[in-house]
């Protein structure tokens, strides 16, 4: 809870400021808690916020990390064709910065090898 209040703290300092870079910080920071917390329904605005803001600045480390999670928490909620779109901004964003073990296990999401 404690964490949870700072990182609020964080988010409502940099909104003040307009620091872009740190509200997209702020609401990840958020949304890991709430995803430990197992409350999906109150991670996904974090993440979409966070995720649309790290794209604007052309962000790609941001980009595949959040993209990553939040793909998968769209993905788990039936937002396919959303989850999809955003997998693959992740996916082209971690190929872009040489993390081929993420563009990997993102294109295994996207495109799962028949059983």
């Amino acid at each position: 809870d404690e964490a949870a209040e700072l990182q609020r703290k964080r988010l409502e300092i940099n909104k003040q400021l307009g620091n872009l870079d740190g509200i997209a910080a702020a609401d990840w920071a958020l949304a890991r808690i709430d995803l430990a917390r197992e409350d999906g329904e109150s991670a996904l605005p974090r993440l979409l916020e966070s995720f649309q803001i790290l794209g604007r600045l052309q962000r790609p480390d941001g980009i595949a990390v959040v993209g990553w999670t939040l793909g998968q928490l769209l993905m788990a909620s039936g937002e396919t064709d959303l989850a999809r779109q955003v997998l693959g901004d992740a996916m082209a964003a971690a190929t872009k910065i040489g993390w081929t073990d993420a563009a990997q296990q993102i294109n295994e999401v996207l495109n799962p090898r028949p059983q």
